[in-house]
């Protein structure tokens, strides 16, 4: 008997170093031990001499079409999660979406986006459900209208299309369990985001570097990140440079050269851009710091510095993301107000053997507790779920034509 066709419709390919893309591949991976997975990438935003053209690629055995797409007009625009028909006719050229025994939708957005064939069963991984902006970062008009556009789009048209058919019969998967208490009457489960793995065997290395440094990292352009970012340096890295002077705060990831020019010129503070090798650049850090006061979902980077041997020191709404999966109230340092995201910072700053027991304590509770084990399992059941009841009547393959 064939193995079942599946396909992961996204619009970040998993191709992508982000760690959005890694958990693409994690679902790639679980999705692998039901079926033949093919990936469809929706590159939104290309130039409309782009639109249309179609690239290959492969992820070990999985092939990845890259489909670009130039946005024109609000139905083909990411902004709103509208229907498009055009954009279904545009992937229908290149990959027949009946074909497939199962449809999984990365993000909410191509699962509205597209009109899917009726008798195909589809499952959404609904990330960034509660997304929230950086209202206190905004700044300009086009800061403000791209928010309330965002909040319009995610909170009126996305709440009141999943309250339509096929969306409200689809399952759904969360990253925590507040975003799934918002939609109760979806069928859904809670999929935790898992931070990478380094390629390691045994345990990290727990030893502190030969002098204080704080560190964070990820996607600098990404605006809950810098808001992060510039509220660290303006409200707590002061305070931490004054009972520590040789403190140094490492940035490590992507930004533009406008961001990192400018935290470059804060006094103690080292902007390294995309970084090739963590495991070094966690090496010069005594601790990660993650100081969230906007976005959605989990942070992954609140966990992955504990795979590196590293603590964390985070806001409160970092770790509620993890709040039922894993109990990380010892292990990871939480303050919202400056002086005391600064005590802390401060406190393992001035002793490193603290801050190597924290990472110890953390890593051994991460380590034990998310795993593939736990995220593959989530994910078999709902996709043999899907699959065994899953249409046969060929009369019955239809597009849907729900907005």
């Amino acid at each position: 008997m064939a193995r079942p066709a599946i396909l992961l419709v996204t619009y970040i390919s998993p191709l992508q170093k982000w760690g959005s893309a890694h958990r693409s591949r994690l679902l790639i991976d679980a999705l692998s031990r039901h079926g033949n997975v093919e990936v469809l990438a929706l590159s939104f935003g290309a130039p409309e001499a782009e639109h249309g053209r179609v690239t290959e690629a492969r992820l070990g055995t999985t092939r990845v079409v890259d489909l670009q797409i130039h946005s024109k007009g609000i139905a083909r625009a990411p902004r709103f999660d509208v229907v498009s028909h055009e954009l279904t006719r545009e992937v229908m050229k290149h990959v027949d979406l009946a074909a497939y025994d199962l449809i999984v939708s990365r993000y909410i957005r191509p699962a509205m986006k597209l009109a899917l064939p009726a008798h195909v069963p589809v499952i959404v991984d609904f990330d960034d459900a509660l997304y929230e902006p950086p209202w206190k970062a905004l700044q300009g008009l086009k800061q403000w209208v791209g928010a309330w556009l965002r909040v319009f789009n995610d909170r009126v048209i996305v709440r009141a299309r999943l309250k339509t058919a096929p969306h409200r019969g689809r399952h759904y998967f969360f990253c925590r369990q507040a975003e799934r208490e918002v939609f109760p009457a979806l069928a859904s489960s809670v999929l935790p985001n898992l931070p990478p793995r380094p390629a390691r065997v045994g345990p990290p290395d727990f030893t502190p570097p030969p002098s204080p440094a704080l560190m964070f990292i990820g996607l600098l352009d990404y605006m809950p990140n810098e808001d992060a970012v510039d509220w660290f340096l303006g409200s707590v890295w002061p305070l931490v440079r004054r009972e520590v002077p040789a403190a140094r705060f490492l940035l490590a990831g992507s930004a533009s050269a406008d961001r990192a020019e400018r935290w470059s010129r804060v006094e103690g503070v080292d902007v390294l851009g995309f970084v090739d090798d963590l495991g070094q650049t966690y090496a010069r850090a005594t601790a990660s710091i993650v100081p969230m006061r906007s976005g959605a979902g989990t942070n992954v980077k609140a966990l992955e510095p504990l795979f590196y041997g590293r603590p964390v020191i985070a806001t409160s709404l970092v770790i509620s993301g993890y709040r039922g999966l894993v109990d990380l109230n010892d292990v990871v340092l939480t303050a919202d107000e400056p002086a005391a995201f600064a005590a802390h910072c401060i406190s393992l700053l001035k002793n490193p053997q603290r801050a190597a027991e924290l990472a110890r304590l953390g890593h051994d509770r991460v380590d034990k507790t998310l795993d593939f084990s736990l995220f593959s399992s989530i994910v078999d059941k709902a996709v043999s779920h899907e699959l065994a009841g899953r249409a046969v009547d060929p009369s019955s393959r239809i597009a849907d034509r729900a907005a």
